[in-house]
């Protein structure tokens, strides 16, 4: 809002009204006031008025300017005079929300500069705005997207399907399948190469891709340049190492199996249905890849993660058919899958 500026002439009365852009209401005004009409204003005074108004049409557009000419025009004069009487201090930055308020404030907040976030560096003498909310409180930190994040997540992507494009010409899968697998690492850890000149540092990652459709893969990367290339060379095993493993209903494992795969000893146990995955944390992952959605068992002996993961899909891969467990029964196929035929 453009705010006017007053100078009470106290010799002939007069209020002189400079630097303003609505004479036309000021003498609507002074019409039901009593204050002299329009012809008895000083020429000077309507001299200056039309030099602001070219001067603010340097700087405004027309629809702006009648913007402040409507503002202007809803304060009363007297009351724009009354809080200039009051002095500086008086004023408020800020505008009242009480329609009988006498437009000053006390409060020293009331004098700061309003700072918005939109501002931008540069373009405002106001101090630069803050990264972090409060004092205390360093979570609540602006975090802004900048091109080198954007340059980042574009080139990932494009690495991503360069790889398919890659494994799909290797392994004579769709690239778009591949792309879509479920992907997660296992194990991403930092080792040593224990050698006469010293210890060398190495990374190892362990990850397992599946189409959560009973098809699963283990991939192990290593690596010297990165825990990066190191889960870029596991990706790769992985998916070159896919397998398809029967499941039960498509949710869970075709009967209960014990397994030992060197030091681990497992024993999978089949489960109805909404029973979910109550086994091992590694286990588990592998389960998400694979779709297997109703499972329980126990590890025993060694834990080691490598060694439970790799005897768990080993074991999947050699399950025993569902012929063969109708035949070693002496059943039929139809009723172990439980389906009815009818003629």
């Amino acid at each position: 809002m453009l705010k006017s500026t007053f100078q009470p002439a106290l010799s002939a009365g007069i209020i002189k009204r400079c630097l303003t852009s609505s004479a036309r209401i000021y003498q609507q005004s002074s019409k039901s006031q009593g204050i002299p009409k329009a012809t008895e204003i000083e020429p000077e005074t309507n001299r200056k008025v039309q030099q602001h108004l070219e001067f603010l049409k340097k700087y405004y557009t027309p629809e702006l300017l009648q913007s402040i000419q409507i503002s202007e025009s809803l304060i009363d004069p007297r009351d724009v005079l009354e809080l200039k009487k009051k002095g500086f201090r008086a004023k408020s930055k800020v505008a009242p929300g009480d329609a009988l308020s006498d437009y000053s404030k006390t409060d020293p907040v009331w004098e700061e500069p309003i700072i918005y976030p939109n501002q931008g560096e540069g373009r405002t003498p106001y101090p630069k705005i803050p990264d972090i909310q409060g004092p205390d409180r360093t979570d609540l930190k602006l975090r802004f997207k900048d091109e080198n994040t954007l340059k980042r997540k574009e080139t990932a992507a494009t690495s991503t399907r360069k790889i398919a494009e890659e494994l799909a010409k290797l392994t004579g899968l769709d690239a778009g399948y591949i792309r879509g697998l479920y992907v997660r690492p296992i194990i991403m850890k930092r080792v040593s190469l224990k050698t006469s000149k010293g210890n060398i540092p190495n990374f190892f990652v362990l990850t397992v891709v599946g189409d959560r459709n009973g098809t699963i893969g283990l991939g192990i990367g290593k690596s010297r340049d990165g825990i990066r290339t190191a889960a870029v060379k596991a990706h790769w095993n992985a998916v070159k190492n896919l397998t398809p493993i029967p499941r039960y209903e498509e949710r869970t494992i075709l009967g209960d199996f014990e397994y030992k795969y060197h030091a681990v000893k497992l024993f999978m146990r089949s489960a109805p249905a909404g029973f979910g995955l109550r086994v091992n944390r590694n286990i588990f992952e592998i389960c998400q890849a694979a779709g297997i959605k109703d499972l329980r068992g126990k590890v025993y002996k060694s834990r080691n993660p490598l060694l439970v993961c790799q005897g768990f899909v080993e074991a999947l891969t050699k399950q025993r058919s569902i012929e063969d467990l109708a035949a070693s029964r002496g059943k039929k196929i139809v009723d172990l899958r439980k389906v009815y035929y009818s003629h």
